[in-house]
């Protein structure tokens, strides 16, 4: 793997498997994401995964709300992590919080963005797999673990923060699959994570 996937590799892996392996069952999450069907994630015959959320396939269920109806929409979503199944209490319309821009080639970049408040702290991610793990109450990630690293942080200015993935000019890396998500930090001590986006190498 090139180096610019390798400069926080090893603290953040470490740290982030420790937390998964120490959550608790039904632990209570809120997830930034956008709901799909189970076939957009590669699942057409698997019984019960009519809902999942985009780009980590992760199964939904909701005893009281309509989850279909928020399909292809981006929402802010309550619910319960069981390390299977995110059972949802309730859903609410946002704006989409985090994106991935810019040339995407060899040679060039990737520009990671997290939406939020001005005075605000964004940490930036980045993964080569996307996953589902809730290392604290409240903080869903949506990124493998194993590979995942911290790009950068800063204070949030103008509503967005912007952190700069350069890619090598190796010609190996097209059609390498990028994920990345936020961690905002409040200024009232609170803190959330953003939706997951994910960008192919060309």
């Amino acid at each position: 793997m090139s180096h610019f996937f390798t400069r926080s590799f090893a603290p953040v892996a470490l740290a982030a498997v420790a937390l998964a392996t120490t959550a608790l069952a039904q632990t209570p999450v809120t997830v930034r994401c956008t709901p799909t069907d189970g076939s957009a994630a590669g699942c057409y015959y698997c019984p019960g995964f009519e809902h999942v959320i985009k780009w980590t396939g992760t199964q939904m269920h909701s005893s009281s709300v309509n989850l279909l109806a928020y399909h292809d929409l981006d929402v802010v979503i309550q619910g319960t992590w069981n390390g299977n199944v995110l059972e949802v209490t309730s859903v609410t319309l946002d704006a989409e919080s985090f994106s991935i821009s810019g040339n995407g080639t060899i040679g060039h970049r990737f520009d990671f963005v997290t939406n939020g408040q001005g005075g605000d702290l964004a940490i930036n991610f980045a993964s080569l797999a996307s996953s589902f793990w809730a290392p604290l109450p409240g903080l869903a990630v949506q990124l493998d673990p194993a590979s995942m690293v911290i790009l950068d942080g800063g204070a949030i200015g103008n509503g967005e923060y912007k952190s700069r993935l350069d890619i090598p000019n190796v010609p190996s890396l097209i059609g390498l699959r990028v994920y990345g998500q936020g961690v905002v930090l409040t200024q009232a001590g609170g803190y959330y994570s953003t939706n997951v986006d994910t960008k192919v190498i060309s």
